[in-house]
């Protein structure tokens, strides 16, 4: 690698960094688990600022294609290829098994979209959690520790009384 080439990469690094701390830090996911622990990370794909990131695979209408999601936490980068329409829902599933991500009742968005688990803990349930929503272009999600995932489980059931 050049000198310039090696300069790029940290500019890009720090652009990617700055519009992501707001808080005064930067959110990494470097360990995403499927719900049967599967491993999300894809160690071997494309890099974003060196950062591995975490692969699903989508499906809308007959378009089905392995999607890598940018791993820094409020990032909306992904690699896709696939001509998903914005706007519309998704399915969420495992690359792989296929098997589907475990829906978070109770958390819609507002244009109907519905959040997923994608696990930072090995302990899966008991653990803290991503939740993405299913709308191609919707780039909202949420950091749930176990704490709040329980309290949303607490409203679902007092709502339901």
């Amino acid at each position: 690698m050049t000198e310039e080439q090696d300069d790029f990469e940290r500019l890009d690094t720090m652009t990617r960094l700055q519009a992501l701390d707001r808080e005064g830090y930067v959110i990494v996911v470097t360990r995403a688990y499927g719900p049967n622990g599967e491993d999300l990370i894809d160690h071997d794909g494309p890099r974003f600022s060196g950062e591995s990131g975490v692969k699903l695979k989508v499906k809308q209408g007959d378009l089905v294609e392995d999607v890598v999601l940018s791993p820094y936490y409020g990032d909306p980068s992904k690699i896709s290829e696939a001509g998903f329409e914005e706007g519309k829902p998704c399915e969420l599933f495992v690359p792989g098994t296929n098997t589907p991500l475990d829906k978070i009742p109770g958390m819609k968005t507002e244009d109907g979209g519905e959040y997923f688990a994608i696990y930072l803990t090995p302990k899966l349930q008991d653990g803290e959690l991503v939740a993405i929503n299913n709308i191609w272009g919707n780039y909202t999600s949420q950091m749930l520790d176990e704490g709040e995932i329980m309290l949303k489980y607490a409203d679902i059931e007092s709502a339901g009384e």
